[in-house]
């Protein structure tokens, strides 16, 4: 049974999901679906919504693939461009990638496929080879030594400096709404184990209740985010310490920004998570 929404929308029987695949378009944007199941309506619903976000969450990174924009998605922001260098480093490395490790030692063999390094790490080396020219203006403003990388630390500040300073191979990102795939965000939070994290923006960030944005990003890591692909991924090895799947790998984050500016602010891990505020910087290596 099909019933009509409103012009252009239709509502489906949950029994035809793989109808999603031929949504109705409008010129070269794709018009979400609305699901109705009349039975156990409840329930139906919850499996409707878990569906729809991870359809979402997919069909945010096909965007910045240049596949195309969901269009009422986003307010008042404009259908993004085909991702930047780093996104198709972390996505090449994603897809072609035998074995992955979260690591502090860098130890990357790209004929072998095996990726072992931690969040900086990860940022680091795909800069060198997606972004040269942004790399090289991060050593030197950093000053860090020869065969060395930034820490989670040195990245924020030199992020957080770009809008008063532009440096080349850069471009400073201030607002979440802002934020492409391929964008690097990094924030200072120290714990036990770790004096902060960084990310490469995996999608269009979705605005959510107050001034939080989900998103997917592509990190090293062992502690999982939502919907993460590490959990049932046999290519990330176990970290003895927490006896989890680490390395490279994606998931659904939540970002705070302020109501007023709507610059970053802080960050949940995943969307169970507490928020915390921390300090937090985002950038776009361009070349």
């Amino acid at each position: 049974m099909v019933m009509k929404a409103m012009s252009g929308f239709s509502l489906w029987p949950t029994n035809h999901w793989s109808e999603l695949r031929r949504a109705p378009s409008v010129g070269n944007a794709v018009v979400l679906p609305v699901i109705l199941t009349l039975p156990n309506p409840v329930s139906a619903w919850i499996r409707t919504r878990q569906r729809l976000r991870l359809f979402f969450f997919r069909s945010t990174a096909a965007a910045c693939m240049g596949y195309g924009w969901f269009a009422g998605t986003l307010r008042g922001a404009e259908p993004p461009s085909v991702g930047g260098p780093l996104f198709h480093e972390a996505t090449h490395e994603f897809r072609m990638m035998k074995s992955t490790l979260y690591q502090h030692r860098t130890a990357v063999d790209r004929e072998a496929r095996s990726y072992r390094y931690d969040c900086v790490g990860f940022v680091s080396y795909a800069l060198k080879h997606a972004a040269p020219e942004a790399w090289a203006t991060t050593v030197r403003v950093t000053g860090i030594a020869s065969g060395r990388i930034p820490s989670p630390l040195r990245y924020r500040a030199f992020f957080a400096s770009l809008a008063e300073k532009p440096q080349p191979g850069w471009q400073a990102i201030t607002k979440v709404s802002d934020l492409r795939c391929g964008d690097v965000v990094v924030w200072e939070h120290k714990t036990k184990t770790s004096v902060g994290h960084a990310v490469v923006i995996g999608g269009v960030p979705v605005p959510g209740p107050g001034e939080s944005w989900s998103v997917e990003v592509y990190d090293s890591t062992a502690s999982p985010h939502s919907n993460d692909s590490r959990r049932d991924d046999e290519r990330a090895h176990v970290l003895a310490s927490t006896g989890r799947r680490s390395g490279l790998g994606h998931g659904v984050m939540v970002l705070i920004s302020d109501p007023v500016s709507g610059a970053l602010t802080g960050l949940r891990w995943s969307a169970e998570a507490r928020a915390i505020q921390v300090p937090i910087a985002a950038g776009r290596p361009t070349s």
